[in-house]
Order: C-alpha cells, then sequence, then structure tokens
C-alpha cells in the first residue's frame, strides 16, 4: 500500500468512549494526492491534583477507504516540560464511561447529545529539543521554544527531517503559536504517526506534567489545517473532591454548541484506580467527575480550556508586581481581552490595565453597574475579583 506523508498541523484531543461509525460530518480539508482527512472526535480524560495534570489524548479521523496510508504530524502545547510520556489504550475511556455508569442513572456514552520564566535564558537556542523517543506507534519529539520568530523555521526543518512534506504554515497557525508563547506555554509536543488504510485510531498517549491551572489545549486545533471538521469533543476532567469548577467551564464562542452537564459525579480513589492507575496515583483522596461535550467547526474555537485558581484577596492595580498579576495577564490574554504583543510579566503595567478595561465593559452588568460606574476603570479590585471567583476561577467546597 503507497504510504502518502504530509505535514498535517493539529492538535491530538482525548480517545473514543466506543467504536464509532466514522463518517462525512462536512467540512472536510483537501489534500494533495486527492486525499480528504479530516476528525470526527476529540476526547479527553483530563485530570488535575492543583500542581500537576494527566492528559489521555487521542483522535479519531476520516478519510476515504483505499486511500493508503497517511502520516499525520500532531503538535501539543503544553505549560511545561512533562514529566512523562507514555502509551495508553482505548480502554481506559471505556473503563472511565463503565464506572460512572455505576454512579449514575444517565447513560454517558460517545451518542450523547516545565515552568515558564519571565524572561529568555542568555544563549539558549531559539528551539531546544528537550525529549525525543519512540512510543508505540509514536515518534514524539518535545522543544521548548525560547524564540518564536524561529519557530516555523524549525517546524518546516522538523518536517522535512521526517521526510513530510513541506506546507505553507498560516498566519492563523502562526499567531495561535504566538498566543501560547504569550501565556509562557512554550513546551510543544510534536506527534509523528501513521494512519493506516484500515484504522481510524491511533492509540493515544498519556501526558504528565506539572501546570498551575486546569489546562486542555484548544485554541491549536482551532488554527490548524483540519480547523473545517466538524467535530466533537468530549472532555471528562477529574479533581479532588475538596475541589470547586465554575458552574459554567467554557464561555468562549457562542458558535460552538456546548453541553456542560453541570454536575459533578463522586469516584473514590480505588474506582479511580481501577480506571487507570496513574490517575489516581494523581490524588490523595477521592475525587470528582465532570463531564464536558462541545460540536461544531474547529475553527469556531477561540481559546484554551483553562480554569485559574481564585486570586488571592488583594486588589491588583498599576505599579504592582506578584504571582497574582502572572495568572490575571494568562488568563486575559487566552479570553481575547490582551491586545498587546508583549508576554505575560507579572508587573501590572498600561498592557494589563487596557485588557481588565475591556474585560471589565464585556461584564459591565456584574462588575460596573453595581458600583455606578457607567465605565471601565482598570481598577482590578472587589467586583472584578468576585466576577472572577464566581464564574471564571476554580475555588474550595
Amino acid at each position: 500500500m503507497k504510504k502518502i506523508p504530509y505535514f498535517l498541523l493539529v492538535l491530538s484531543f482525548g480517545i473514543l468512549a466506543a467504536p464509532l461509525a466514522v463518517g462525512a460530518n462536512g467540512g472536510m480539508v483537501h489534500w494533495p494526492p486527492q486525499i480528504y482527512v479530516s476528525q470526527t472526535d476529540q476526547n479527553a480524560i483530563v485530570a488535575w491534583n492543583g500542581t500537576e495534570e494527566i492528559l489521555v489524548l487521542s483522535t479519531n479521523w476520516s478519510k476515504p477507504a483505499g486511500s493508503g496510508e497517511v502520516t499525520l504530524l500532531k503538535t501539543v502545547p503544553l505549560p511545561s516540560n512533562p514529566s512523562e510520556i507514555k502509551e495508553g489504550d482505548t480502554a481506559i475511556f471505556e473503563k472511565m464511561v463503565d464506572v460512572l455508569n455505576q454512579k449514575i442513572s444517565v447513560t454517558w456514552g460517545t451518542a450523547a447529545t516545565g515552568k515558564g520564566s519571565d524572561s529568555k535564558a542568555e544563549n539558549a537556542p531559539s528551539v531546544e529539543v528537550v525529549f525525543q523517543k519512540v512510543i508505540g506507534a509514536h515518534d514524539v519529539t518535545v522543544v521548548k521554544v525560547n524564540n518564536p520568530e524561529e519557530f516555523s523555521n524549525w517546524i518546516d526543518g522538523f518536517a522535512a527531517g521526517k521526510k513530510l512534506e513541506k506546507k505553507q504554515i498560516s498566519e492563523e497557525f502562526k499567531n495561535g503559536l504566538k498566543s501560547y508563547l504569550k501565556r509562557n506555554i512554550n513546551y510543544f509536543v510534536f506527534d509523528v504517526a501513521t494512519l493506516s488504510d484500515d484504522d481510524n485510531t491511533i492509540k493515544p498517549l498519556v501526558y504528565r506534567f506539572s501546570t498551575r491551572y486546569f489546562y486542555f489545549p484548544m485554541l491549536v486545533s482551532g488554527v490548524s489545517e483540519i480547523a473545517d471538521s466538524e467535530t466533537r469533543i468530549n472532555l471528562f476532567l477529574v479533581y479532588p473532591d475538596t475541589m470547586k469548577l465554575p458552574p459554567s467551564v467554557w464561555q468562549g464562542n457562542v458558535d460552538y454548541s456546548v453541553s456542560d452537564y453541570g454536575f459533578e459525579i463522586p469516584l473514590t480513589n480505588s474506582e479511580l484506580k481501577g480506571v487507570f492507575e496513574p490517575l489516581a496515583s494523581l490524588f490523595y483522596g477521592d475525587v470528582s467527575v465532570r463531564r464536558f461535550q462541545m460540536f461544531g467547526k474547529l475553527s469556531k474555537i477561540d481559546k484554551d480550556l483553562m480554569l485559574f485558581p481564585q486570586l488571592l484577596a488583594s486588589n491588583l492595580k498599576v505599579g504592582m508586581r506578584s504571582e497574582d498579576v502572572k495568572i490575571l495577564q494568562q488568563l486575559l490574554i487566552n479570553e481575547g481581552f490582551w491586545q498587546s504583543e508583549a508576554s505575560i510579566t507579572s508587573y501590572f503595567g498600561p498592557a494589563t490595565k487596557a485588557a481588565v478595561m475591556k474585560f471589565q465593559d464585556r461584564y459591565k452588568e456584574n462588575i460596573l453597574y453595581p458600583l455606578g460606574l457607567t465605565g471601565p476603570t482598570g481598577f482590578f479590585g472587589p467586583y472584578t475579583r468576585k466576577y472572577l471567583n464566581e464564574n471564571i476561577f476554580v475555588g474550595a467546597k
């Protein structure tokens, strides 16, 4: 069978809960030589204990029968250098579905509706390879990006080294990469795997890494070369039972169909261990699981899923420097209120004030009007913090 390698920049999400008939959902992308490839499902188990996260990631694809093997290059942005990457199995997700079905009467299936720094290290290479290994069907390379201007050239060279056809990297994808780098998300996993003629799924990878926030990368898929795909994203969020998520975990583009079921299912640590032992090792006690589902064109995704810990009780204003300011800046960039070309610095300057003003104006009914204000101030005070703590930030029960 003829092997057709080409350069496909796309995020690899989770795994399927059950076998799915993969067909044309519309919005397919046309690839030479006359091969159409699209995503049909992106699903994941995302587990976070407050300081460390495990992602179980895979993707289902659709392509014409008899089209031969296709080599895919996928990229996953991460907030730190992963401490572990290994191959998983779709049975992990199936076990999660089974254990949840034992807890609730509703059937849950697929048919249902390293830390960044503030400055670049001197003499550091523009793109630094920090990990490289063949893991099962995956040829995995992890890089740390120190100079975003050279990243596109590095990607071209990497693709050529893997004997993949050179692709023109779109401005949308470049801008998406800049968004990650601005937020100090500067580790990128490049995963080269082959999709055989008969298969539509490749075994998932499991990533473990440090992070100060609940994180699931989505924007990179929305700006990738398969952005026209109509895709279902099916997530299981796992977190300590002492932690409380906001009422709605997604406040992104309203054009994307979202089903945030809003309720959580308790699991004991032993039950979680039965799903996948590494997940249980992430937690000292019992956990809660919350389901989150989206459907639509990937191009409608305009941000990542980032749930931050609550800010401290102090107010924030121009001239201050703190870790709280850094968290605020990451949120403002991800939510689309940051207009500056600068990256996060932990310093509350004019760029941060301007972004806070845009945020306050967007939610003025909750932030400004109760204070009798008609316009934003850029001062991060009690009402702005209260809105974030109640609607966007992760809190304690």
